[in-house]
């Protein structure tokens, strides 16, 4: 009896511990993967072009900082620690400073340099009531490349219109992972008593 009780008690202290966590802050992070063209400006690549090299950008924010964009156009996050990735080039930091913004009156999302220009922007539907704090896609979309950020390799720009796929993934909270993973283990080892 005591087991089960340890059980019943450790569940439901992980799913509380994921029902707060979901509703406090948690990480998230962007993803926008495809195939593009584009240049490097200077560092260690400068003047090279390259042509259809698959790529993938990930920035990461928190949920809790999505703020609310005038007259209720959308919503911004501010990100931190993204990377890039080039066929042929590798992974690089993104030294930018950079925000995700989505415009739900237009059903267009995107990420941008902080309070300036926007880097990519892409549209669909599924944008129109996302508000930055859940985990949405994958959306396949024509995304639209608008200027040039910096990396850790040097100033960057992809050229153009391309198909862009891009999710949101909200990272779940190590604590609550741990502890459903506890729940887990004492009713195998409950089971076989």
């Amino acid at each position: 009896m005591t087991s089960i009780r340890s059980v019943s008690v450790l569940a439901t202290a992980a799913f509380a511990l994921i029902a707060t966590s979901s509703a406090s802050a948690a990480v998230i992070d962007f993803t926008y993967s495809g195939v593009a063209s584009g240049q490097w400006f200077n560092g260690t690549y400068s003047g090279q072009s390259f042509t259809n090299k698959a790529f993938t950008i990930t920035l990461r924010g928190l949920t809790e900082s999505a703020t609310a964009l005038p007259n209720g156009m959308g919503y911004k996050s501010n990100t931190s620690g993204g990377t890039v990735t080039i066929a042929d080039y590798g992974s690089f930091a993104v030294t930018s400073e950079t925000a995700v913004w989505v415009n739900n009156t237009f059903g267009r999302s995107g990420f941008g340099i902080r309070d300036s220009s926007d880097i990519l922007s892409l549209g669909d539907n599924s944008f129109n009531t996302w508000n930055i704090q859940s985990s949405l896609g994958p959306i396949t979309s024509t995304g639209t490349f608008n200027s040039a950020f910096s990396t850790t390799a040097g100033l960057l720009r992809f050229n153009g219109s391309t198909a862009v796929t891009f999710s949101a993934t909200v990272v779940p909270a190590p604590g609550a992972v741990a502890l459903v993973g506890l729940a887990g283990l004492a009713g195998s080892r409950r089971r076989r008593a």
